[in-house]
């Protein structure tokens, strides 16, 4: 693979707000916003 032209894949949480929960997934999405989830930082 070429360095440097692929997204940033990390792990994130994502609020689904239907049922006010939290879940870590992987992606791409580049944000600057944080929470933290289990006593750990994430995006």
């Amino acid at each position: 693979m070429k360095p440097n032209i692929h997204p940033e894949y990390r792990t994130v949480v994502f609020h689904d707000t239907s049922v006010d929960e939290y879940f870590k997934i992987g992606s791409t999405i580049k944000t600057d916003r944080e929470i933290e989830l289990d006593g750990v930082t994430y995006p």
